[in-house]
């Protein structure tokens, strides 16, 4: 008995140390799962406004208490911040509403005891004869991308880290709104700026692929980069792909410091860095229902502070 003692407590330690992907900046996972009461949740419900969901190991037990009780205690708050809050585990209905009742909790908790909510959003644990949710916990935004991925949780300290985090993310988003319009920065008769205005220090332009021949020495530096326009973000214009001969990259807008027209084509020229990047296939995935086409999991992009598109 007190071996097996020892293998259960073994495994448990290592499932609580194994510290998965993070799921930051991809595409949260759909679900379909009932609540306490067998009402469905999916994560379409949630669009439009932001979502925490945070997994945690099983009812009543004392960390999953603490946890709880601080969302409780802080609900009011996440509401008048457009945000909804859904606890998940591996308990039975019966429990949940036990666990709702005992301390009052004013959010659902959904039963995911075929572990499949767990999985997708890969925070299942333990072994065949003791499974539980990992203590894990996701911010999603309107458009249901996970904007933040929490991997290890205190549950005495976490939840003013989520307030904390979404004041953060919510104010980022409130400055993108305020840029969802295309706005040129300077023209000519023959070009037209978007972003920070065109620098005046006379950097030499180079061609795309000329900085992509020299790439390991190029990246972090801030250059300009000349090439053709072969693609743009068909959602908002908020990226495009810049070409030149053979050679292309995916040039960021500054993570959506500006936009550009989505039916803008020809000669253009960028003010940035050159980074190298590692793309998940759930970012390609992404990215490709944009409209881009051709992306690599490493590869190089650029973070453009201003795009000169030539007339």
């Amino acid at each position: 008995m007190i071996k097996k003692t020892i293998v259960l407590l073994t495994l448990l330690t290592m499932n609580f140390m194994a510290i998965a992907n993070s799921m930051q900046g991809q595409p949260a996972p759909s679900f379909n799962l009932q609540d306490q009461s067998g009402n469905q949740h999916q994560l379409s419900d949630y669009q439009g406004q932001w979502l925490v969901v945070y997994f945690y190991p099983k009812n009543d037990t004392t960390g999953c208490t603490i946890e709880a009780k601080a969302f409780r205690d802080h609900y009011e708050k996440l509401q008048h911040m457009n945000t909804a809050v859904l606890g998940v585990s591996l308990d039975d209905a019966e429990s949940h509403k036990a666990f709702i009742s005992k301390y009052d909790l004013p959010f659902n908790l959904l039963v995911d005891a075929n572990k499949s909510m767990s999985r997708d959003y890969g925070v299942d644990g333990g072994m065949a004869f003791f499974s539980y949710a990992k203590r894990q916990t996701f911010i999603i935004d309107p458009q249901g991308m996970i904007a933040r991925h929490f991997e290890e949780v205190n549950p005495s300290t976490h939840v003013p880290q989520v307030l904390e985090a979404l004041n953060a993310l919510q104010s980022k988003s409130a400055k993108a709104a305020k840029a969802s319009d295309v706005q040129v920065t300077e023209q000519t008769e023959d070009w037209r700026v978007y972003g920070a205005p065109w620098p005046q220090e006379g950097l030499a332009e180079q061609p795309l692929q000329e900085v992509l021949a020299e790439a390991e020495q190029a990246a972090g530096e801030t250059r300009m980069m000349s090439g053709r326009i072969t693609r743009v973000c068909q959602k908002k214009g908020c990226w495009m792909i810049l070409a030149d001969g053979d050679e292309f990259v995916r040039v960021d807008f500054n993570d959506h410091a500006f936009l550009i027209p989505k039916d803008a084509s020809g000669q253009a020229h960028v003010y940035g860095q050159l980074v190298a990047r590692e793309l998940t296939a759930e970012q390609i995935a992404h990215f490709e229902s944009e409209g881009a086409k051709g992306l690599k999991g490493k590869q190089y992009e650029i973070i453009a502070d201003s795009v000169k598109i030539l007339n």
